[in-house]
């Protein structure tokens, strides 16, 4: 359950040979050095899209901007349904998925490098790059004029120069994660209580503990409160149990592999903790609704 090799990224270049239609336009899509930064309109973007995508994750950041329309995404667990003046992002690394795009959709679609964006703003810590981050904000008029002539401006720069040469990226790139920043600064709830702040931290060790373990009593543990205690706050603040959030979450981590890795269901199984492959099967139909292998032969056609 240590292996990090064995929880792939992907990058932009993979996304492409796996998620977009090749087609006569496929080379101007994708310019040159686009793995470290590539942006489109939504508009552009929903028709060569292979939706819906499985869950993944990527090595870039992903924003995705609506200004009109409706793009269904799912983020973690948690999932969205994005509409005019709507924004998230997604860390590197975060699990993800886009399960639909309105044929009316407009707006644009962004993945950047952590390398460029330490390359544009230098050791910059912002919470929204954050992989236990709160992903989604709702923008005021201003602004989505803002953000969106900064998203506009680097779409021009793509378009016509790709990546290649950031001297103009990383300003705009900049430009655009200091507006995103004072954005997602005015929504930070000033106070919120005791059992709310137990939920997020719970919530935080899930994202990045769960490969460790799936024992209540080791996340109560970590948390210095007794398993019974963490048992009440969860469910009682989110509706869901503890085991049944790890289970959840064990899930998402195995949809991840089975499409993304080359293990066997057996090799996933022991990377996820599991004794035995039996075992591990029960849980994934329990939640996904179809075995691993069923799941991944539903998405083998995304990998030609």
């Amino acid at each position: 359950m240590t292996n990090d090799s064995a929880f792939p990224a992907i990058t932009p270049e993979m996304a492409r040979d796996r998620f977009i239609v090749n087609d006569a336009s496929s080379t101007e899509r994708f310019k040159a050095d686009f793995n470290q930064f590539i942006i489109a309109p939504l508009q552009y973007s929903r028709p060569v899209i292979k939706l819906p995508l499985p869950p993944s994750r990527t090595s870039n950041h992903v924003l995705v901007l609506v200004t009109g329309g409706q793009v269904e995404m799912t983020i973690g667990h948690q999932a969205y349904s994005l509409a005019d003046h709507e924004l998230v992002i997604v860390p590197a690394l975060q699990i993800f998925t886009i399960n639909a795009i309105r044929e009316d959709s407009q707006g644009f679609l962004c993945f950047f490098s952590q390398e460029l964006v330490f390359r544009a703003v230098g050791d910059t810590d912002f919470d929204f790059l954050k992989l236990t981050n709160n992903p989604h904000v709702t923008l005021s008029d201003q602004q989505l004029d803002f953000i969106g002539a900064v998203l506009h401006r680097l779409t021009v720069e793509y378009t016509e120069n790709g990546s290649a040469n950031t001297d103009l990226i990383r300003p705009y790139l900049s430009a655009l994660l200091a507006e995103v920043n004072r954005v997602y600064a005015g929504t930070v709830r000033p106070k919120i209580d005791a059992g709310d702040g137990l939920v997020q931290r719970f919530m935080d060790l899930l994202t990045t503990q769960i490969r460790q373990t799936r024992l209540v009593s080791q996340y109560a543990d970590w948390l210095t409160i007794s398993p019974n205690h963490l048992n009440k706050v969860i469910k009682g603040r989110t509706g869901k149990s503890p085991s049944v959030w790890i289970d959840e979450r064990i899930v998402l981590e195995a949809k991840v592999l089975l499409f993304q890795s080359g293990l066997s269901i057996a090799q996933i199984a022991h990377e996820l903790g599991f004794e035995d492959q039996s075992t591990f099967g029960k849980l994934f139909r329990k939640y996904a609704q179809v075995s691993p292998t069923d799941f991944r032969n539903r998405y083998a056609g995304t990998n030609d």
